[in-house]
């Protein structure tokens, strides 16, 4: 047997060996490890829930675009206070962002003072003018029915999609959408199809309608038309700031009367990602000081423990044990038990974590991509509880290799 096989055979000895002193000493083991099975639960739960709350705390920070975010505006040499909108403005976008490969582009415009009614109910809503390309930018999906197509602008009647307190305050269900109501703008009322709901709110004390710019300038552009506009790109976080300035230059070849700026404006150019930072540290910190207290119970026990097998010990040293196997298999013990109590731990964290009534006390009902329990977190829960077995096992090992027979005959 070469060298290699002696030390896997070596090591699975001193496991089995390990696993038998456990099960001999089973009650013991159970009192020192009911305080690392909580410390380990508790890490990674905090790990997780930490994990799920940056991805709701992203989702909201994305809402406002996604990184990363590029903003243009078009002001004209009559009014350079208010971004520009009209046919000539958007076809100059249109043509700029084709020329840079741009994937998704939507031209942005709200406005106020509409009415909305349906089932004998009414409020009032802001609508947003957006290309169909806003969703992805902004993390919009839609909870009922879908979100806007080219082809939308197509419809005999205006095709339009709400939010949920939109959806809700109308008394609208899944099974009714597609649904018809009413919008009114000014003195005009129109009767518009909702194709769509999505599940956040973004905004509004009333709710909000999105639409087609070609819809609006259809059927409300008339009585209300639109007074300011920005245009968005979601482009690639890498070269973005130069893309912006190349963008607005070229754009303004396409616009004579008009000075165009584009600047970045997702959540990472205003360093909001910190906040996801902080989130991180926190819940890291928490998670250590549970384990640190857990550990040293763990290693209290143990230390008592081996003052109490010190005859044992003893008597394996008369038989040949060598120092190096007593350590090995006195800290494979700790390792052993610890790794069982850690696997229970994440167990237990992974029922609270996945329980949905604690997911919406914990995050709320805002989350709209519900994650699995992350994968991450429950290695972590294993490697730590392992890594405390091995360190706490170290100073009971190292007792256990120094006694000698004669200390185990004065015992």
């Amino acid at each position: 047997m070469n060298s290699l096989g002696r030390i896997f055979t070596g090591f699975v000895a001193a496991l089995l060996e390990a696993w038998q002193e456990l099960r001999i000493h089973r009650l013991r083991v159970l009192l020192s490890l009911i305080g690392v099975t909580i410390a380990v639960a508790s890490l990674t739960t905090a790990v997780a829930g930490a994990t799920m709350a940056q991805q709701l705390m992203t989702e909201q920070l994305e809402r406002n675009g996604r990184p990363a975010l590029i903003n243009t505006y078009a002001y004209s040499e009559r009014n350079e206070q208010i971004p520009g909108v009209s046919a000539q403005v958007t076809d100059a976008f249109a043509k700029t962002a084709e020329r840079f490969n741009v994937e998704y582009a939507s031209m942005v415009s709200q406005t106020f003072g509409f009415q909305v009614s349906a089932q004998g109910s009414a409020t009032d809503t802001d609508v947003i003018v957006v290309d169909p390309d806003y969703a992805p930018i902004h993390r919009i999906f839609a909870q009922h029915g879908r979100w806007l197509e080219s082809e939308d602008a197509q419809n005999l009647a205006p095709a339009v999609v709400v939010d949920r307190t939109l959806y809700q305050g109308l008394g609208l269900d899944q099974g009714s959408l597609p649904a018809s109501i009413e919008l009114k703008a000014g003195d005009q009322k129109v009767s518009v199809t909702v194709i769509g709901a999505t599940s956040t709110r973004d905004g509004g004390l009333g709710g909000q309608l999105w639409m087609l710019p070609e819809t609006y300038d259809h059927w409300f552009a008339a009585s209300m038309p639109l007074t300011d506009a920005s245009y968005e790109m979601w482009v690639p976080i890498e070269g973005s700031e130069e893309l912006a300035a190349h963008f607005a230059s070229q754009m303004s070849t396409e616009l004579p009367g008009y000075s165009v700026e584009s600047l970045r404006s997702d959540y990472l150019a205003w360093g909001q990602d910190e906040s996801l930072k902080q989130l991180a540290l926190v819940a890291g910190g928490i998670a250590g000081i549970i384990l640190l207290l857990g550990s040293l119970s763990l290693l209290n026990v143990a230390m008592v423990t081996m003052k109490q097998r010190i005859r044992e010990v003893g008597i394996r040293r008369s038989f040949g044990a060598t120092t190096g196997r007593v350590f090995f298999s006195v800290m494979m013990e700790s390792v052993v038990a610890t790794a069982v109590a850690g696997g229970i731990g994440v167990l237990i964290s992974v029922a609270v974590v996945t329980n949905p009534k604690v997911i919406n006390v914990i995050l709320g009902s805002g989350i709209d991509q519900m994650p699995g329990f992350p994968v991450g977190a429950a290695l972590a829960g294993i490697g730590v509880s392992i890594a405390v077995g091995a360190l706490t096992g170290v100073l009971p090992a190292l007792v256990a290799a120094r006694v000698r027979i004669v200390d185990a005959i004065r015992v």
